[in-house]
C-alpha cells in the first residue's frame, strides 16, 4: 500500500483525541514517519508539537496498534539499543539506508560541534553556528550557504588577525575582497611560521563544498541535498580546524 493510503487509512482509525494514539496519527499525517525516525526523535516530536512529555519506553506502547494495522512498520539494527519507526510502504532496505544516514549526521556532528571548535568560533561566529547547528542534517540548501559563509568569514577573520588582510583585498573592487576560489588558494599559500593557514591537501578537498555552496547560493533551478554534503564534511571541518587554530 503506498504511503498515501496508508495516512488515508490513518485517518480513518477510531482514535480517542488528545490520547497518545492521536499524537501519533497526527505525526503520521504530516508526514514525519516517511523516513525512518528514532523513539528519541519521537519523544522530541510529540514535546515540541503537543507539549508533552514521553519516555522512550512509551513510544512502542502507542505505536502497537499502528503496528497491528501495518501503518507504521519498527526496525531494528544489531548493535543499535534504540528502535526506529518508519512508514510501513518504505521498503526495510530504504529504511535502513536512512538510519545509517541519520547515524553519520550525528557523527559528523559531534566533530563540527565539538566543545574545542565552538569555543574557538564563539566570539566572531556565534550567529552563524547557531543556524548551522538547527539546520545541520534537514536543509541542504541552508547547510550548504552557510557552511561557505563560515569558511570565507574565517579566512578573513584569521588573515586579518595575523596582519595580512590585504593579501585577500579585490584590487578591482575597492572595500571588496577576492572570491572564495582566490582565498582558499592564497590561505594554501600563504604561510605564518613555516605553516600555511590551510594546508594544500585540505584546499584542495574543500573545492567540493564551496562549490555545493555556491549552487545553494546563486543557482534558483537547483538544490543541494544532505547526501551530497556528508561525504565533504571531514575536509571542511579540518579547514575550519587549520583557521580555527590561527585565531
Amino acid at each position: 500500500m503506498s504511503g498515501e493510503l496508508l495516512k488515508e487509512k490513518v485517518c480513518l482509525l477510531q482514535i480517542a483525541p488528545a490520547s497518545g494514539y492521536a499524537f501519533l496519527q497526527s505525526l503520521i499525517i504530516e508526514g514525519f514517519f516517511d523516513q525512518s525516525v528514532s523513539s528519541v526523535q519521537v519523544v522530541h516530536r510529540i514535546k515540541e508539537v503537543f507539549g508533552k512529555r514521553w519516555k522512550t519506553v512509551i513510544v512502542h506502547t502507542y505505536m502497537k496498534r499502528f503496528m497491528t494495522e501495518r501503518i507504521i512498520a519498527a526496525i531494528k539494527l544489531p548493535g543499535l539499543r534504540q528502535n526506529f519507526w518508519v512508514l510501513a510502504s518504505v521498503s526495510r532496505d530504504e529504511a535502513i539506508r536512512s538510519i545509517r544516514k541519520i547515524g553519520q549526521i550525528r557523527e559528523i556532528e559531534e566533530q563540527l560541534f565539538s566543545a574545542k571548535l565552538v569555543a574557538q568560533l564563539k566570539k566572531n561566529f556565534s550567529v552563524e553556528v547557531r543556524e548551522l547547528q538547527e539546520n545541520f542534517g534537514r536543509n541542504g540548501n541552508a547547510t550548504a550557504f552557510l557552511l561557505r559563509k563560515i569558511l570565507e568569514k574565517l579566512i578573513v577573520v584569521v588573515f586579518s588577525k595575523n596582519g595580512k588582510q590585504t593579501l585577500l583585498e579585490d584590487g578591482a573592487r575597492p572595500g571588496g575582497y577576492k572570491g572564495l576560489k582566490d582565498m582558499i588558494e592564497i590561505s594554501a599559500r600563504e604561510k605564518v611560521h613555516g605553516l600555511p593557514f590551510i594546508t594544500p591537501k585540505t584546499a584542495n578537498e574543500i573545492k567540493g563544498l564551496k562549490f555545493l555552496g555556491d549552487v545553494a547560493a546563486h543557482n534558483p533551478l537547483t538544490s543541494v541535498e544532505t547526501s551530497s554534503i556528508l561525504p565533504q564534511m571531514p575536509f571542511m571541518i579540518t579547514a575550519y580546524e587549520e583557521l580555527a587554530a590561527r585565531l
